[in-house]
């Protein structure tokens, strides 16, 4: 039942070209059709054509089966017509065009339908992975998601491209060859496929066991696929540590774990052919007994008897055929469990009908008892409660893992509160859109991510038709321009993966001009200059002021000397707040932010004091 369902959820991705499907199939049939006509004009090819003492003026085309008495094709074709030379030349020459057109014409019909269909389920796996919300990205491995995305999904369009219109060719081949043969002699036909269970009981039993290898195989290129992009991301790690023989071994280790499944899977997988090749010699050979009995007393003739042979051989490449056809669908079933999986997982809205759009930020930003927890059970922020008024910004301190990160995602609803409320002009964050609420913030991270495509497209961001003075003074006043120009094409330079191609500091000024751009009045910054030397530093800082104007600003630094100018610093300590007020008021208390600060800054004099020299 299962398999009868995922074949009905792929489907119904090709449904809606159903015309083209439908003409296809038609194409698709004549091709059989053909199959079976040319199979048919082996009794008179062998029993006139090719036998000079024949009669020209009596073509056999087939016995009757019930009273085997001769069929002649001359019944059927006007009286003028006796050259058996030139009615060949027209039937064969005629078959043949029309069996190349229709097999043209049907692969073609029948692939476009799957791989369109295939390309809306690529289209739709992507839309999803691309809506799910933050969380979703820290349970699933990255290339696990890239594996989903390219690798089974494109094991579908495989199938849905060439072994979909395979699978209909052989149907129809199939029927009317089937057809050919109970009209030669029921009673050979019944003995032949008598045999068949042999083939199709196995070809299902493996079809099962090429499943599950499959699964396994998806799993192992997915495997494959995050040690590839966690070393490239990583390469700098990984040359600095000299650890390039590590992931060779480690990605060997992962290739060789692939190589034993695949080969289950082929295993499995070519058993069909021998098996079918096995049956076949068996038939024949009952067949030429039985045969050389019925020709000597008179009930079946020569090339009649040669008309059946041709067929059955033919009937077998559809048959094996259907075997490989079932195979292949058992590998794309095998490959769509992640992809259904992810089709199926609840993502952000694109529209909340029944929620209204933020109004325009005007008033104060405010945390109300707000405590989240990834599990509900294990809270990590714990009665979270501060107002941000319209302008000020607001310094977020504390060690590492206090959850300062965590609490600014919950402005953006990255993760919503576990309890509490968090409110904007007094409206809860819950009650309005996804899209009015994150149009009004901006995000400037430590981790800056550029795209590989040009400084303009990256600075604008989807939106590539705003106005060039726009955009360069959103640059300028990000400290950006000038060394956008220095750029071999300035602004219309390709950056390269994540920005490689540009240094820290220029990466992140990048980032800034894409919020100065943006235009919204709240600003989250994470640790904007945390992995800057001083003089890029310096160049950020800068263009971060020139950001955070007229702005509210949630500031997260690592490096304290850069908030001592906030409205509010805010001290987190063990998911609580532990101390609130300005840089000044803080030291004088003496509290967790004057320790911080002092460790910080010893720790500063401490790396620019001299070394003691050794004794000799």
């Amino acid at each position: 039942m299962k398999k009868r369902e995922e074949l009905g959820r792929l489907l119904r991705y090709v449904m809606p070209y159903k015309l083209r499907l439908a003409a296809g199939v038609v194409c698709l049939s004549v091709v059989g059709l053909a199959e079976g006509l040319i199979a048919l004009m082996f009794t008179p090819i062998v029993g006139n054509v090719l036998n000079p003492k024949a009669p020209g003026n009596r073509l056999p085309l087939i016995a009757n089966p019930f009273t085997h008495h001769e069929i002649y094709l001359n019944s059927f074709l006007p009286s003028r017509i006796h050259s058996v030379g030139t009615l060949f030349s027209i039937a064969i020459l005629t078959v043949f065009i029309g069996k190349g057109v229709a097999e043209y014409l049907g692969n073609i019909l029948v692939q476009y339908a799957g791989i369109a269909g295939v390309t809306d389920l690529r289209n739709q796996v992507y839309a999803k992975v691309v809506r799910q919300p933050i969380g979703f990205f820290q349970h699933h491995q990255t290339g696990r998601l890239l594996s989903t995305v390219i690798n089974d999904v494109e094991r579908v369009r495989n199938v849905f491209s060439e072994y979909l219109a395979l699978g209909f060719r052989h149907l129809f081949t199939l029927f009317f060859l089937l057809a050919v043969l109970f009209l030669t002699s029921w009673k050979m036909t019944l003995g032949s496929v008598i045999l068949l269970p042999l083939v199709v009981l196995p070809v299902r039993t493996l079809g099962k066991r090429i499943r599950r290898s499959t699964e396994k195989i998806q799993d192992g290129v997915g495997e494959l696929s995050q040690i590839l992009e966690e070393t490239v991301s990583g390469n700098r790690v990984v040359k600095a540590f000299g650890m390039e023989d590590f992931e060779v071994g480690k990605f060997r280790d992962a290739a060789r774990k692939l190589l034993r499944e695949n080969m289950r899977w082929i295993r499995s997988a070519v058993v069909t052919s021998p098996i079918m090749d096995l049956l076949g010699a068996v038939v024949i050979v009952s067949l030429l007994m039985y045969a050389r009995g019925q020709i000597k007393i008179g009930v079946l003739t020569a090339p009649i008897f040669f008309t059946f042979v041709y067929a059955l051989f033919k009937s077998y490449e559809p048959v094996k055929g259907l075997g490989t056809v079932y195979q292949q669908f058992e590998l794309a079933f095998g490959a769509t469990g992640k992809v259904f999986e992810y089709v199926g997982s609840a993502e952000e809205p694109a529209s909340e009908p029944q929620l209204k759009p933020l109004p325009p930020f005007s008033r104060s930003v405010e945390f109300d008892r707000v405590s989240f927890g990834y599990d509900p059970e294990v809270p990590i922020l714990r009665d979270i409660s501060f107002q941000a008024r319209a302008g000020e910004v607001i310094a977020i301190v504390g060690s590492s893992g206090a959850g300062k990160t965590t609490l600014v995602n919950l402005l953006p609803r990255f993760y919503p509160v576990t309890s509490g409320s968090l409110r904007i002009d007094g409206v809860d964050v819950r009650e309005v859109t996804l899209r009015s609420l994150r149009e009004q913030m901006a995000i400037v991270t430590q981790e800056t991510i550029l795209f590989n495509d040009t400084v303009w497209n990256n600075i604008c961001y989807g939106r590539p038709g705003l106005p060039k003075d726009r955009v360069e003074a959103a640059a300028k006043a990000a400290l950006a321009h000038d060394f956008i120009l220095e750029l071999p094409q300035g602004y219309q330079t390709m950056l390269g993966d994540r920005g490689q191609r540009l240094s820290g500091g220029q990466r992140q000024r990048i980032a800034i001009a894409r919020a100065i751009l943006k235009d919204s009045p709240i600003l989250i910054l994470d640790e904007a200059t945390s992995e800057l030397d001083s003089e890029s530093e310096m160049l950020v800082q800068r263009a971060l002021s020139n950001l955070m104007m007229n702005r509210t600003a949630f500031v997260i630094a690592h490096r304290l000397s850069t908030i001592r100018r906030a409205d509010k610093i805010i001290v987190i300590e063990d998911g609580k707040i532990g101390e609130t007020g300005t840089h000044q008021e803080l030291l004088a208390r003496g509290g967790i932010y004057a320790r911080l600060y002092e460790m910080q800054f010893a720790d500063v004099e401490d790396a620019a004091a001299p070394a003691p020299k050794a004794d000799r």
